[in-house]
C-alpha cells in the first residue's frame, strides 16, 4: 500500500511538472519598436544613381511571439511581425522618379532565444512573408505619377537582437533586421532585382 501511495505521489508530481512545462512553453511576447531603415543606393540601367535617404526613413514595427519549445537555456518562438516605413525619399537626376515611396512588411517566422528567463536574452530570427511598396502620387519634377505605383513582392527577414528586463513583465528590446525583397516601382529599370532593407530599432517588449 505504501509503495502504491509513493507511486501515486510521483505520478501526480510528474503531471504537475509536465503541466508547468507546457504553461511555460506558451509564453507570449508583444513588442513595439521604432527605428531607422537604410536601403542604400540603387543603380539604374541608364547608369544614373537613385539614392534612398536613410534620414528620411523612419520605420515602425509591431511584433508578437509565442513560445512553443522551452529548453530553459534556449527557447523557440513562433513570430508574427508587421513593419513599415511611411516615407522613404528618392533622390536622383531622373525627373521621372517618384518623390518617395512607402514600405509594408508582413513576415511570420521563427525566433531562437537564449536564456529566455534571464535579465539579458539575445535572440536570432528568420521569417518569410509579404512585402508591398507604394510610390508617391507625384514625381520628382512635380508632375502626377500616372504609372503603376504599387509592387507586391516576397519578403525574407533575418537578424537578431537582445531583450533586457526592466520591471516585472516589461523590458527593452534592441534589434537589427534585414528585409530582403523585390524592388519598388520607380518608373525605370534597376540594375538589381532585389533590395536589402536594413532596420535598426529599439522599443518596449511585454511578456506574459
Amino acid at each position: 500500500m505504501r509503495s502504491i501511495n509513493v507511486l501515486s505521489v510521483l505520478a501526480v508530481l510528474c503531471l504537475l511538472c509536465a503541466s508547468a512545462s507546457l504553461v511555460t512553453a506558451q509564453e507570449n511576447e508583444a513588442a513595439i519598436l521604432v527605428g531607422r531603415l537604410n536601403t542604400g543606393d540603387k543603380g539604374l540601367q541608364s547608369s544614373q544613381v537613385v539614392k534612398t535617404a536613410f534620414d528620411g526613413a523612419t520605420m515602425y514595427q509591431i511584433n508578437y511571439a509565442r513560445r512553443f519549445v522551452d529548453g530553459q537555456v534556449a527557447s523557440l518562438h513562433w513570430e508574427f511581425l508587421v513593419a513599415g516605413a511611411p516615407t522613404t525619399n528618392v533622390k536622383g537626376t531622373n525627373l521621372l522618379l517618384p518623390r518617395n515611396y512607402s514600405t509594408l512588411f508582413l513576415t511570420p517566422g521563427v525566433k531562437l532565444k537564449l536564456f529566455p528567463n534571464g535579465g539579458f536574452s539575445p535572440y536570432g530570427v528568420f521569417g518569410i512573408g509579404y512585402g508591398r511598396y507604394t510610390s508617391s502620387q507625384d514625381l520628382s519634377n512635380g508632375q502626377p505619377n500616372t504609372s503603376d505605383r504599387r509592387n507586391h513582392t516576397y519578403a525574407i527577414n533575418y537578424g537578431g537582437g537582445i531583450d533586457m528586463s526592466l520591471l516585472g513583465p516589461l523590458g527593452v528590446r534592441g534589434e537589427v533586421r534585414d528585409f530582403v525583397t523585390g524592388t519598388p516601382r520607380l518608373n525605370t529599370s534597376l540594375l538589381a532585382n532585389k533590395q536589402h532593407n536594413i532596420q535598426v530599432a529599439i522599443g518596449l517588449v511585454f511578456r506574459w
